[in-house]
């Protein structure tokens, strides 16, 4: 090993590899001093903000009301950190992707349970969805749960959010959830969140699309790039998942009682599928 390692220092490539160590240990630790400085609400530009909603409204074609949603950003929102850093700080593109993919599945929501009196937003993170629900549902309870405490403090204090009280609820939606998911926490999940539902009620929820893999976890995601953000989630519970569609019927039929699930033309965020799960 030594050998080797002396070969590749007299050919620059053991040298290499060593400053390019350093330099990602550099980056990442100015990340995260600037992560430090930044204050809880991202302070974007007014003016970017605005021409993002107005065309995100505007693409969408929501009613007016809508305009009233809050559009503050969380400086640890993984949704917006993200990609802001993969399309090189193209503000407006990001911005737009952002409010557009949260408008719109709050929006499919309401098309799906119109009428859903207490809906939680599991696994809501920082709102992408969660700050539309009062413009989709304007008389209903809005409840929210994730993991990380940062995030459930954000959409109640800048989204009027509640904290999940355990409840048995009308509506369950969870985004981006069940694509993260070991698969032993993926099956309990998918148990207790059924196990919520009023008997009218709805789960939706979002998937890659389906593989001929039964069920395959990866210890990566949007994350692993962005470890200075707050509450980060471990790779060995938080990673990247695809399944089959028979994975996915032979796990929902496996949990107590009759559930049917249709799967809408739409997409999540233009990649995920939308699954609508209820009773019957």
């Amino acid at each position: 090993m030594n050998l080797k390692r002396w070969i590749q220092d007299k050919i620059g490539i053991g040298e290499n590899r060593d400053k390019l160590a350093l330099l990602e240990k550099r980056v990442a630790a100015l990340a995260t001093l600037e992560q430090w400085a930044l204050p809880e609400v991202l302070p974007i530009p007014q003016p970017l903000v605005e021409r993002a909603w107005s065309d995100c409204l505007s693409l969408l074609g929501l009613p007016e009301a809508w305009s009233a949603s809050p559009k503050a950003i969380h400086r640890s929102d993984p949704m917006f950190r993200y990609p802001f850093q993969v399309h090189g700080g193209d503000a407006l593109k990001v911005l737009a992707e952002y409010y557009e993919t949260g408008a719109e599945a709050a929006f499919r929501l309401q098309t799906v349970a119109p009428n859903a009196e207490r809906i939680l937003d599991f696994g809501g993170g920082y709102g992408r969805v969660g700050r539309f629900l009062y413009a989709a549902f304007p008389g209903a309870k809005r409840l929210v749960s994730d993991p990380k405490p940062s995030a459930v403090d954000f959409q109640i204090k800048h989204f009027g959010a509640l904290s999940d009280d355990q409840q048995p609820v009308d509506l369950i939606f969870a985004g981006s959830v069940f694509t993260h998911l070991p698969e032993a926490e993926f099956k309990g999940t998918l148990r207790s969140l059924l196990g919520r539902l009023t008997r009218t009620g709805v789960l939706v929820l979002t998937l890659h699309e389906f593989q001929s893999q039964r069920f395959a976890f990866h210890p990566y995601t949007e994350e692993s790039a962005l470890r200075e953000l707050e509450d980060v989630l471990s790779e060995d519970v938080y990673g990247s998942v695809y399944c089959s569609e028979s994975f996915w019927r032979d796990t929902l039929s496996s949990v107590d009682g009759s559930w049917t699930y249709t799967l809408l033309p739409e997409r999540f965020g233009g990649t995920q599928a939308y699954l609508v799960v209820k009773a019957g």
